[in-house]
């Protein structure tokens, strides 16, 4: 111990204190104390000891505070009662009063009473109670100083800006550090200032290094998205064009790769894939080998594999299906649609009837056909003319459950007439057909005689066809279709040959209902469409690909707009069939051209189609309106008729509220409350000039109208009175063109053409005359069509330089030019904006409809070029307001195509077979297998 104490000291002070009373206090003076004018580079500035946090666990404790005494400077003593009476606090003081100076003992006053008295020089022991008395009753010989901390009970107590422990803490610290109390409080303060600002400017410093390492995430997040952004867009990309590689040859693949392209980004390129996706063939899933198929005039399709099938082309749906009872190599329909008659190689004719459910019901079985029945031509006379390879017959069929032999057909007879007075025939190893007419149950008068194509095999009876009006003969052979004019059999005229590149010739032939297209089916698998209007100038138009078996059977359905096509279940010369090329397949066409139209209208019209709010309503057409049904997902029917007083028609328009229509000039007015009988509410009045345009107001009872008279300027209409249209002004220096008036969708603006080309715009209010409100000036050439997006500044202006601008309008009296396209050839005479904002429809005098995307309005982007058809010259445009269809209409009729990206894709979907694993493989070998439409 001696060695102990003569050594260096290791601490300040030692605090000695009551557990039971002063550990808080004490743990709050210590912490305060250490940290007193300490530089923030210093961990503390005064070393101090305190059993809980000096001693560990020990066996030998008082030796180690003694230890630990012997190593201080300083004794500080919490007085309180409680440490009077703790014989540890006693045992301490002893110890330090024996081998230390008391004056190197300081008071920390924290409970009880201290009390000096002078006279005695010691404390008044009357009333001290926070020493004990035995130990401290000698100590002093002058009045210590100690330092009250009475108020200090706890460690929240213990704030370093509190003034009082600051005061209280130089009060010990100074003695310990030989300094004054003044200078320790001011280095105290500004030590704490400096470390304040320390303080700050590392959190700066920190905060500013944060904000620089989440502006690099951010900026490296930005860039890593960008890059994945850019990797969709690049695998849609690849996948639309994947798609339109397969298209024919896999079109349930082909509709599995657009629903994921469009997933992976919803690109210009796969949106407008999604809306020419109705040019996919669809394929009719059957049960096995399809070997023939037949279309209804009711629009239904007979389908005859292992069994015969009753399907719904427009949902794709199987009505019926029944067992036909025997082999079935070809189907055909009554002219009414309620009779279905099959037949087969073993030469039964088997009639079943089409009930008003939909379903199959047998009727009868006749064996009159001699050999394989290859072909069957009802006739509107109730007969049934079979086509046999050996010996065909004719059947009377008015009572089908008994049908009737009415007389046989010459050997292998190939064709016959719809109308069933003509009948062609060829004997086996002659170049010529015969032509015979039919006449009273089945007396047959030979005509005349044409030479047959070379190759063909007149037993095959889909190679020779008459056309539905039978005035017209094709017959296939070797690469060639030849044709005769049999409108007077008894002198057939030779028409234009038809050639193909087929390997071994012509399989099949079908006219279209109207005449005007024939489609040619080959040992290829490859269906041709040609244009047959002009007899003397046949073309071929249309390639349909994606049959790898020869075509066994085609089928128009009866308004001509899609064509079934089946393959052989057996191939001709033997060779072995692909087995994979068993279903139907239908194509959506026009005429001899392909299209993604949904459906056709056969209206024609140039004027532009307007839909009521509603959608559900179409008006279509001009001389007469027709009012279609178009609502929902069923097929576009004809609810009502409504004349009109020009012999080329006029424009016509829904009114904002849905159940008026407004026509003509001057104007008409028509309640269409019950749409099947529209209800005049203006008087009958000529109308000397037609109505080119009309455009009703959005949210005002005012109507703008354009006449079709050169130089004619526009009008506005007040139309609150439906019975009473009042003309409000007339615009002078403007003109009108098919879809060049547009009323913004407040309301306030109406935007017209001028005399010069370019386009003013009006301000308009109910019963006030329109005042000027702007100009903007076209650039390279006059304004022809005019549309408002749905946001009140963006004004779409397409011109007849071929070219579509926007501007934003927002400040009509200053309008500015956003963007530009130039991809049309020739004037711009249809011009709509779909509902969204993002889709725009232009169609020229080009011929071509074309879709933009202008969520860009500073680069439209082209999505698409409507496969339509044919060539829309002079064509408008509108969309509905529910967003679903786009109508397009001209003198080719009016053509509706589904735009509604979401109903395509669940169409697209519902019409294919998932997509397999080993497919995905194939084209997105780089991502986990998630099959877009599990």
């Amino acid at each position: 111990m001696d060695q102990e104490l003569s050594g260096s000291t290791d601490y300040d002070a030692f605090i000695s204190y009551s557990h039971a009373w002063d550990r808080d206090v004490a743990k709050a003076f210590q912490n305060q104390l250490q940290v007193f004018d300490r530089p923030w580079y210093r961990p503390r500035s005064l070393k101090l000891f305190r059993d809980e946090t000096n001693l560990a666990a020990s066996p030998h404790l008082w030796r180690e505070i003694e230890r630990g005494l012997s190593r201080s400077r300083w004794l500080v003593v919490m007085a309180s009662p409680s440490a009077a009476a703790s014989p540890w606090v006693r045992q301490e003081i002893r110890w330090w009063l024996t081998h230390r100076s008391a004056d190197t003992l300081l008071i920390a006053w924290t409970d009880g009473t201290l009390a000096w008295d002078a006279a005695r020089t010691s404390f008044d022991w009357s009333q001290t109670d926070a020493l004990p008395r035995e130990e401290m009753a000698q100590a002093f010989d002058h009045e210590p100083r100690w330092v009250d901390l009475r108020w200090l009970r706890s460690l929240e107590q213990a704030s370093s800006s509190d003034p009082r422990l600051i005061e209280c803490v130089a009060e010990f610290v100074a003695p310990l550090t030989g300094r004054s109390k003044d200078e320790l409080i001011g280095d105290h303060v500004r030590q704490r200032r400096r470390t304040v600002r320390w303080v700050q400017a590392t959190v700066s410093v920190l905060v500013a290094l944060l904000l620089i390492a989440l502006a690099g995430g951010i900026t490296a997040n930005k860039q890593r998205n960008s890059a994945r952004a850019q990797t969709m867009v690049a695998q849609s990309r690849q996948l639309v064009a994947e798609a339109s590689s397969i298209r024919d040859a896999q079109p349930g693949l082909a509709s599995q790769l657009l629903v994921q392209a469009y997933r992976l980004a919803p690109t210009p390129e796969a949106a407008g894939a999604l809306i020419e996706s109705y040019s996919l063939p669809r394929v009719v899933q059957g049960r096995g080998t399809a070997r023939a198929a037949a279309y209804s005039s009711q629009g239904l399709l007979a389908v005859a594999d292992e069994s015969i099938h009753l399907f719904d082309p427009a949902s794709m749906t199987r009505l019926s299906s029944l067992a036909p009872g025997g082999p079935v190599d070809t189907v055909a329909f009554s002219p009414d649609g309620r009779l279905l008659a099959t037949g087969g190689e073993d030469g039964e004719v088997r009639l079943l009837e089409v009930t008003s459910g939909n379903h199959l019901k047998p009727l009868a079985v006749s064996s009159a056909a001699t050999g394989r029945a290859m072909s069957l031509v009802f006739t509107p006379d109730g007969k049934l003319i079979v086509i046999a390879e050996a010996r065909g017959a004719v059947l009377d069929v008015r009572d089908p459950a008994r049908p009737s032999f009415l007389g046989p057909l010459p050997e292998a007879a190939v064709a016959a007439s719809p109308t069933g007075d003509l009948i062609a025939t060829q004997r086996q190893g002659r170049t010529s057909m015969s032509l015979w007419s039919l006449s009273g149950p089945a007396r047959l008068k030979p005509i005349a005689t044409v030479p047959s194509p070379p190759g063909s095999m007149a037993n095959w009876g889909d190679r020779v066809m008459f056309s539905p009006t039978g005035q017209t003969l094709a017959a296939g052979g070797d690469s060639r279709v030849r044709l005769w004019d049999v409108a007077d059999p008894s002198r057939p005229v030779v028409r234009p040959e038809l050639f193909t590149q087929s390997r071994f010739g012509i399989e099949t032939l079908e006219f279209s209902p109207d005449g005007t297209t024939l489609a040619t089916g080959d040992s290829d698998g490859l269906v041709t469409l040609w244009d047959v209007s002009d007899p003397f100038r046949p073309r071929s138009d249309a390639r349909l690909t994606g049959h790898t078996n020869p075509l066994g059977g085609l089928s128009f359905s009866p308004d001509g707009h899609t064509l079934a096509s089946v393959s052989m279940y057996e191939a001709p010369w033997g060779d072995p069939p692909n087995r994979s090329d068993t279903e139907v397949r239908l194509w959506a066409v026009s005429g001899s051209e392909r299209t993604s139209a949904s459906t056709t209208l056969p209206v024609k019209g140039w004027f532009p189609p307007s839909f009521s709010p509603d959608s559900h309503l179409l008006i279509a057409g001009g001389d007469p309106t027709t009012v279609w049904r178009v609502g929902g997902n069923e097929v576009p029917r004809l609810v009502s008729t409504m004349q009109t007083f020009n012999a080329g028609g006029e424009a016509a328009s829904f009114g904002p509220e849905g159940r008026t229509l407004f026509s003509g000039l001057p104007l008409g007015a028509w309640d269409m409350t019950d749409a099947a009988s529209p209800r005049r509410l203006t008087p009958e009045v000529a109308r000397p000039d037609p109505t080119l345009n009309l455009s009703v107001n959005p949210t005002r009872p005012l109507l703008a109208t354009g006449a079709s008279n050169v130089g004619e300027p526009v009008q506005l209409w007040d139309i609150s009175r439906r019975t009473r249209p009042t003309l409000l002004d007339t615009l002078s220096g403007t003109r009108t063109e098919r879809q060049a008036l547009a009323f913004s969708p407040d309301g306030n603006l109406l935007a017209v053409p001028t005399d010069e080309g370019n386009v003013r715009l009006w301000r308009v209010a109910q019963r006030t005359r329109p005042t000027l409100a702007g100009d903007l000036t076209t650039t390279r050439g006059k304004a022809t069509a005019l549309a408002f997006g749905p946001q009140d500044r963006t004004l779409l202006v397409g011109d007849d330089a071929g070219s579509i601008t926007t501007w934003d309008v927002s400040r009509p009296g200053h309008p500015v030019r956003k963007g530009a396209s130039y991809r049309h050839t020739g004037d711009i005479t249809g011009l709509a904006v779909h509902p969204d904002g993002t889709l725009a429809a232009t169609a020229s005098v080009d011929g071509r409809i074309r879709l933009w995307d202008i969520s860009d309005l500073s680069r439209p982007v082209e999505v698409t070029s409507l496969s339509s058809g044919g060539i829309y010259k002079t064509a408008t445009a509108g969309f509905s307001p529910d967003g679903r269809l786009l109508a397009v209409s001209s003198d080719l009729g009016t053509r509706l195509w589904t735009v509604d990206r979401t109903g395509i894709l669940q169409r697209l979907c519902a019409q294919s077979s998932r997509i397999t694993r080993e497919q995905w493989a194939q084209y997105l070998p780089d991502r986990p297998f998630d099959p877009p439409c599990a």
